[in-house]
């Protein structure tokens, strides 16, 4: 089994990463809290090998910036930034399962979008426009 602190910094990498090349942004780890009332949700299931899953809020300016971002328009519907939410979770685990299990094929289930996170995610990611928190688990 990987050591959740090897998830965490691949999560951290990740997150910098994307936010860097998709949104143009620069993101630093930030202090652990509560997602917002406000904040969107999504979570993905992957399996093969290795399974478990990735749980991620962001705040709404955030999300709208990523969109913004990743379709170059500024005009969003809420549907474009729940496809970006989702887009984003799909990113994070392709990034993070890639690199650290790079032997094994592991599969991605659709991100789910607007579901309820029972628990607090483990890194909070801070980007120019809002925060991103992220869990990522391994189950086996």
């Amino acid at each position: 089994m990987i050591a959740q602190a090897v998830l965490d910094d691949a999560v951290e990498a990740a997150v910098v990463d994307i936010l860097e090349v998709s949104a143009f942004e620069i993101a630093e780890r930030g202090e652990l809290g509560p997602a917002p009332a406000s904040a969107l949700t999504a979570r993905l299931a992957f399996h093969g090998p290795h399974a478990g899953w990735l749980r991620m809020w962001i705040d709404p300016a955030e999300a709208r910036a990523l969109a913004s971002a990743l379709l170059g328009a500024d005009d969003l519907e809420p549907a474009m930034i729940a496809d970006a939410v989702a887009e984003l979770a799909n990113m994070i685990a392709g990034h993070v399962l890639s690199r650290v299990f790079v032997d094994a094929c592991i599969g991605l289930d659709r991100a789910e979008v607007g579901v309820e996170l029972t628990a607090p995610c483990g890194l909070v990611i801070v980007g120019e426009h809002g925060r991103i928190g992220v869990s990522l688990e391994v189950d086996r």
